[in-house]
C-alpha cells in the first residue's frame, strides 16, 4: 500500500546555485520561502538564477487554490467595438436573453 497524499506549501520558489544544484524552496509566506532560499547559499554557493514556480500547482509562486477566482459580474459585459453602424450597436445593446435566462431566439 502506498500513500499518495501530497501536501503543497502556499508559496514556492526555485533557484540554481553555483555548485550546479537546482532546488525548490517552500514557505508559509513569500518571505519565508525566499529567506530559506537565501540561507541555502551557505551550502551551495551563490544563486545564479531564481524565480517563483509556475507549473500545474503554482502560478507565480502561489499555490493555485489560494488564488481567488476572477470577479463575477451580475450583468453581461457587452463589447461594441466590432459594431460599424449605429443600427448594429442598437441591436447589440438589446437584451440577448429571455426572462427565464435562456438565449433569445431570433
Amino acid at each position: 500500500m502506498t500513500d499518495e497524499t501530497q501536501v503543497f506549501a502556499p508559496y514556492r520558489c526555485v533557484a540554481a546555485f553555483a555548485d550546479g544544484s537546482r532546488l525548490l524552496f517552500d514557505g508559509l509566506t513569500r518571505e519565508q520561502a525566499r529567506s530559506t532560499m537565501d540561507a541555502a547559499m551557505e551550502q551551495h554557493g551563490d544563486i545564479g538564477w531564481w524565480n517563483w514556480v509556475t507549473d500545474e500547482n503554482y502560478r507565480n509562486g502561489e499555490y493555485y487554490k489560494l488564488i481567488p477566482p476572477p470577479p463575477h459580474f451580475p450583468f453581461p459585459i457587452l463589447d461594441l467595438s466590432d459594431c460599424q453602424a449605429e443600427e448594429e450597436r442598437q441591436k447589440a445593446l438589446q437584451d440577448p436573453f429571455e426572462e427565464d435566462g435562456e438565449p433569445a431566439s431570433e
